[in-house]
């Protein structure tokens, strides 16, 4: 049972109205089973733990309308997403990704492989902070290390960003019927969901933190590349803001490199949807930046001039 409009697509990983064991206990436990920690979409006041991972945008179900609102969603199969991303950058080399843990379990793992590739961020290691005329987060470094002793020396390494999309108003009516089902209470309806989808953001927010973080990667001699990893949902909306750029050859540090993703076909109780690899493209940074800045449609001009003139009739 679902909703005929606007709807929750998955809980804790599966489908809102999925009843099975896995999914029972993942919603019993509040677990994020991508993640392996406890779900941190919680409300305003923390008394509900609602694991919201994705979410629909409109009535149909049609390609494309099914948004991951989550970042860790991207994380199934143990950060499977991140393969796509070493072989991209080292494609040429037998690297092994260590992520997960505190920096000396990070380095005992390390020690452990032959061509150790180790993932700084949320949960592994620490995130990266600079002051950069403000603070600035560095979503996920992935660095390269050479084995010497019972060292590890750095080598090259990756920048990399994962975005998804934050929602507007809510969903909550919609939530508290799948609990009802999640706890065995007769439902006849599902309401339609109230939320909506910050787009905004993507102008407002996440093209300039790219822009900047892109011009510091950009000024470093050992990175190999700049990453950008999302839904092919939110990068349409980032393409519509930046407009049609060339293309580059592959990663370096003046490129950002584009992978995006989108949930993949419906599954049956107890089973999760697998993430599909929409699109790989390469854009020089400077194009992005620079078409960030100029980009407007011709008569722009002459659209706000028409409505500033009309504000008093």
């Amino acid at each position: 049972m679902q909703a005929k409009g606007r709807d929750i697509i998955e809980l804790f990983g599966f489908s809102p109205d999925d009843t099975s064991t896995q999914a029972i206990t993942t919603w019993k436990q509040k677990a994020c089973p991508f993640v392996n920690c406890l779900c941190t979409k919680t409300n305003h006041d923390q008394t509900s733990v609602y694991g919201t991972c994705s979410v629909s945008c409109g009535a149909s179900h049609a390609d494309g309308s099914e948004i991951i609102i989550c970042p860790k969603r991207l994380y199934a199969n143990q950060y499977e997403i991140f393969s796509h991303v070493l072989k991209d950058a080292w494609p040429k080399s037998d690297k092994t990704l260590i992520i997960g843990g505190s920096p000396k379990e990070l380095q005992a793992k390390g020690l452990k492989a032959q061509h150790p590739v180790i993932a700084f961020g949320q949960g592994s290691g620490k995130e990266i902070q600079i002051n950069a005329n403000g603070n600035l987060s560095m979503d996920w470094v992935l660095q390269s290390y050479t084995r010497k002793g019972d060292s590890l020396i750095p080598e090259d390494f990756i920048g990399m960003e994962i975005q998804s999309i934050d929602i507007t108003g809510n969903y909550r009516d919609t939530w508290d019927a799948y609990r009802k089902i999640k706890e065995g209470k007769t439902v006849t309806e599902i309401p339609n969901s109230g939320h909506g989808l910050n787009w905004a953001n993507v102008h407002k927010r996440l093209i300039p933190q790219i822009i900047r973080k892109g011009n510091i990667y950009s000024r470093m001699d050992r990175c190999a590349g700049f990453y950008f990893l999302l839904p092919d949902a939110v990068y349409k909306k980032f393409e519509e803001v930046i407009g049609d750029i060339k293309k580059a050859n592959g990663p370096s540090k003046t490129n950002l490199s584009v992978l995006t993703f989108k949930l993949g076909a419906p599954v049956s109780a107890g089973k999760q949807r697998e993430l599909v690899l929409v699109r790989h493209v390469h854009y020089p940074l400077a194009e992005i930046a620079a078409a960030f800045i100029g980009n407007s449609t011709t008569n722009a001009p002459d659209k706000l001039d028409e409505t500033l003139r009309s504000l008093l009739d």
